[in-house]
């Protein structure tokens, strides 16, 4: 088990008509990296304050610590790397997921061996793939991120802002005139709502960028 790094508080939004606060990003700083990527994310319809994804071959988890003035610290820990041992998959993997561990038939798992025989066949699991196209800014001494994803194959686009000082990530989001009206969304939230693994916010259609 990898050593857990220190948490970050994180204001996340998704959506298609994001323009004016990336135009302000914009303004704000340059960009200074592009990178794409592909994840698989574990997904319930339960309500669980874990974020579990698979990402380069390496099973990475977050553990939503706690919410303050409508910001979510992230405590991201790396499980390891496929090919994963059963006993890890069964004492880390599943409890994260809040989903009963199966019998496992191998001593370990290929990624591929993993999704096929582990997860797809849980009627309690469901699978997110997920193509990011990052661009990185800095915005208040905050990380801030624009990204393109496509989940699976459906396209949306989502920022983010995030840093260990909770401070920062408010005065950030001031500068590019996000309100307290625009919800903090996740990116499980997102991807269930997405996929329709849990209802929609009354409010979806009224918010005003």
């Amino acid at each position: 088990m990898i050593a857990s790094v220190i948490p970050r508080y994180e204001f996340r939004i998704f959506g298609n008509a994001l323009s004016k606060i990336e135009e302000k990003i914009m303004a704000l700083s340059p960009r200074e990296k592009t990178r794409q990527m592909d994840s698989v994310y574990l997904l319930t319809p339960f309500k669980r304050r874990n974020n579990v994804k698979i990402r380069e071959g390496i099973m990475d988890i977050k553990v939503l610590e706690q919410e303050h003035a409508g910001l979510q610290q992230w405590n991201p820990f790396l499980v390891g790397e496929f090919p994963l041992e059963a006993d890890v998959i069964k004492t880390v993997v599943f409890p994260a997921l809040g989903v009963e561990s199966p019998v496992f038939e191998r001593e370990k798992y290929t990624l591929s061996q993993f999704i096929a025989e582990v997860i797809t066949i849980d009627p309690d699991l469901a699978v997110a793939y997920v193509w990011k196209t990052r661009h990185a800014y800095t915005v208040a001494d905050c990380i801030t991120e624009v990204a393109e994803i496509k989940v699976n194959g459906a396209t949306i686009k989502t920022i983010c802002i995030e840093s260990e000082d909770a401070g920062k990530v408010l005065e950030a989001k001031k500068l590019l005139g996000i309100g307290s009206n625009v919800e903090n969304v996740s990116y499980p939230l997102a991807l269930k709502r997405i996929m329709g693994l849990t209802s929609l916010p009354e409010s979806w259609n009224n918010i005003d960028f």
